[in-house]
């Protein structure tokens, strides 16, 4: 299983956040299970408001569009006949609902004022009053908020009257849905209601405060910083708008100021859901442009609406809504696709946020495309969602965090072995210095003094032979044995330089030290990048994490990888060359692990004939020296490793390894 997450530890994983989000989902939904929907006049009559709660849509009252009449005013027969609702937008109209209610009854009527001034009067009396409402821009006062009033219903009908203005918005202003019931009933659907909407901040801020804690502890968390912001936007956007809640904090809030907050937090969250998803994914590219450019739309449409009045921002409202899904839609399907294409991000917390991401953008539109069609809906699908992602994520956060601190824990005990291993080497390495030193000049004085008797010998064999000429004293005999004698001067004196070289070649082997073959390599190939792309072709470095090290010399090992980059680099034009580092089981003889260098050209190839020769000094098809190969060679077999190359209809591959440092062997 990806990310080391046993089969047991995924069920269990998944248990839990189907109850935990089965309980959640539960308590959003019941306690916001609001009143039954009332279609017509009929219905509203024979209504029993003693067992239920009418939920009563604006359609059902009287309009009187561009008129602000009172309660007088009907007294008085002063208004004209009401007109139909699909007569046209009215930026101020009055509203009127005649009720046959049961008398001596205390009922409850309760809902959000409309928008974005209203005075409500029942029976004559002024019972809600948000903001002034006026005939015109000057004359109104805007204010929202969330009321419940309680009358009694006495021997008449009861009448409620309601004044709305909205000169705001360039898009104008809406009458709400209102509850009715008896008193009981009312009350107990605001609590259920406040109950819902504190319990789902509660979780939130608490959500929010822990996160920012985590983040003051773990700095290189940012994940936990991003994470507590979009549960503090998600809180901020619920007092705001459920109930006005904010109202009631700060009563003397300014309406605008109110409006803002509630757009600026939706701002804000789909910001800060970018920068998490981000941190998460650690994804470049494409992410990143779509991160930055979601950044900077959000920062100059806050900036925007600060500095504008409402009717002037509310004109690209639209756009606004429109701009929010692109963006979400466009993150969501990157991130689809960096987990289809990088395994490394398919782990059990890479997919439950994402997963939440997507079940929180689903219910979302989902609820905003069934309130546009099914006006009736009441189910809060966007609190659900909310609830859903903070605790998924919570979950992921966990397992990310646990994943994170076992890997910095590996990494620390490593880093701690390999400093303890550098350290006996660096101990190992100075004694052998001194050991290289002393045989070096024990060998050079032995060169020094082999070497002086045999110019002397060889001086004197020479002189003999000159005089056996110089008075003709022809002896085939004599000459044969000094030109035997002359062979085997120049074999020692071979045997002497051979010996230093041998000695050299041996103290540069006594300095090989761990090596990073992973780190080595792909940032030797990255140094070639440039050349490489000068010649058209395509560089692609790929290496397995956690390689093991290697012992070996590391200037000679980067020698070998830019003589295979550069032999392709010179067969291949326009096209790919890939350098991948990966552990392999070696089989046979050489046996063991090795990590495997593999430099791939999809170039015009090596010739059929020159094939077998490659590795052979001089043995080039392209002019060159030719000694790059034996090189290679050479270095890699003085490392205990094999090179081999592989020609096809694709191009060549020129692999090499080099075996997997082993303290038992170095012993």
């Amino acid at each position: 299983m990806s990310g080391g997450i046993k089969r047991g530890s995924l069920l269990s994983v998944f248990s839990y956040l189907l109850i935990v989000s089965a309980i959640f989902i539960a308590v959003t939904l019941v306690t916001g299970k609001d009143g039954e929907f009332i279609n017509n006049m009929e219905q509203l009559d024979g209504f029993d408001f003693s067992s239920r709660i009418a939920f009563i849509p604006p359609e059902l009252f009287e309009r009187y569009p561009e008129a602000l009449y009172t309660p007088e005013d009907f007294s008085a027969s002063l208004t004209v006949p009401p007109t139909a609702w699909d007569s046209g937008r009215s930026d101020f109209a009055t509203y009127r609902l005649v009720l046959n209610l049961t008398e001596g009854t205390v009922y409850g009527l309760s809902g959000l004022s409309a928008t974005h001034a209203m005075t409500l009067w029942v029976n004559g009396v002024v019972s809600v009053s948000a903001g002034r409402p006026g005939n015109s821009m000057e004359s109104t006062t805007p204010g929202t908020n969330y009321f419940t009033v309680y009358f009694t219903a006495g021997a008449y009908p009861t009448e409620i009257i309601i004044q709305r203005s909205s000169f705001i918005l360039v898009h104008g202003g809406r009458l709400n849905h209102i509850y009715l019931a008896e008193q009981q009933l009312i009350t107990s659907r605001n609590i259920l209601a406040h109950v819902r909407v504190s319990f789902f901040v509660g979780i939130t801020l608490m959500a929010a405060l822990i996160y920012f804690g985590l983040f003051l502890f773990f700095r290189k968390q940012q994940h936990f910083m991003w994470f507590s912001l979009v549960c503090a936007m998600i809180a901020l956007r619920t007092i705001g708008i459920d109930f006005r809640l904010i109202a009631t904090l700060l009563p003397n809030l300014d309406w605008h100021l109110d409006y803002l907050i509630g757009y600026l937090s939706t701002s804000g969250f789909v910001v800060f859901v970018f920068l998490y998803l981000d941190s998460v994914f650690k994804t470049p590219g494409v992410n990143r442009i779509l991160k930055f450019s979601a950044i900077i739309f959000y920062v100059f449409h806050a900036v925007f609406m600060l500095l504008t009045p409402p009717i002037v921002y509310s004109q690209f409202q639209i756009h606004y809504n429109i701009s929010i899904m692109v963006f979400s839609v466009a993150l969501i399907a990157n991130i689809v696709w960096i987990v289809f294409k990088h395994p490394e991000k398919r782990h059990i917390e890479h997919i439950l946020v994402l997963s939440a991401s997507v079940s929180n953008a689903v219910l979302g539109a989902s609820e905003v495309a069934l309130r546009n069609a099914t006006p009736q809906m009441t189910a809060n699908y966007t609190q659900a969602g909310a609830i859903v992602f903070i605790f998924i994520n919570t979950i992921a956060l966990a397992l990310y965090f646990r994943r994170t601190e076992s890997e910095l824990a590996i990494a620390n005990e490593q880093k701690q072995r390999l400093e303890a291993e550098e350290l006996r080497l660096e101990a190992d390495n100075a004694m052998l210095d001194s050991l290289s030193r002393m045989k070096t000049e024990y060998l050079a004085n032995m060169s020094h003094e082999i070497r002086t008797p045999l110019t002397v010998i060889s001086g004197d064999v020479q002189r003999v032979g000159r005089l056996l000429g110089k008075y003709d004293l022809d002896n085939e005999k004599v000459s044969q044995s000094l030109i035997r004698a002359q062979e085997e001067i120049m074999h020692v004196a071979r045997l002497v330089e051979n010996s230093l070289k041998m000695a050299a070649m041996q103290e540069s082997k006594e300095k090989m030290k761990l090596i990073d073959a992973a780190s080595l390599f792909t940032t030797s190939a990255e140094v070639c990048r440039g050349i490489i792309e000068k010649q058209g072709n395509n560089l692609i470095i790929k290496a397995e994490k956690n390689l093991p090290h290697i012992l070996g010399n590391a200037d000679q090992l980067i020698q070998v990888l830019t003589n295979l980059l550069t032999n392709a680099n010179k067969h291949t034009k326009n096209g790919e060359i890939s350098v991948s580092v990966e552990l392999e089981k070696m089989s046979g003889e050489a046996g063991g692990r090795h990590v495997a260098v593999t430099v791939k050209d999809n170039g015009t190839g090596i010739a059929a004939e020159l094939l077998p020769h490659v590795f052979e000094r001089g043995a080039s098809g392209s002019g060159s020296t030719g000694i790059g190969l034996p090189i290679s060679k050479n270095v890699v077999e003085a490392h205990g490793g094999t090179i081999s190359i592989t020609e096809s209809q694709k191009g060549t591959a020129v692999t090499f390894t080099i075996p997997v440092y082993d303290p038992e062997m170095s012993t």
